[in-house]
């Protein structure tokens, strides 16, 4: 199970606002993981911003696993949800990139 805590520690610097950015993978899918910086729905710690981007075409797919969102990532996600998307998305066979 992926839990907060591993995605804050395998998070990098991101390369264009100075937030953090973690990103973890399947065959299918990568979920990039940002927040921590102005410009980003999210401060890394509490809540994230998070979209879902299919690996094969490079378009986001965020919404067809977070319905209710109306936009290509998911801002201010709490740790809670964030652990229960990534773990119902990537059950297995993933890597951080």
């Amino acid at each position: 199970m992926i839990t907060v805590q591993d995605i804050i520690k395998n998070s990098k610097e991101h390369p264009v606002k100075r937030g953090r950015i973690t990103r973890l993978a399947n065959e299918q899918v990568t979920i990039s993981i940002v927040g921590g910086a102005s410009g980003l729905y999210g401060d890394f710690e509490k809540d994230f911003e998070v979209a879902v981007i299919d690996n094969h075409n490079g378009e986001f797919v965020t919404k067809m696993f977070h319905p209710d969102g109306n936009d290509d990532v998911i801002g201010y996600m709490e740790g809670v949800a964030l652990e229960e998307l990534v773990n119902k998305i990537l059950h297995k066979n993933f890597q951080i990139l």
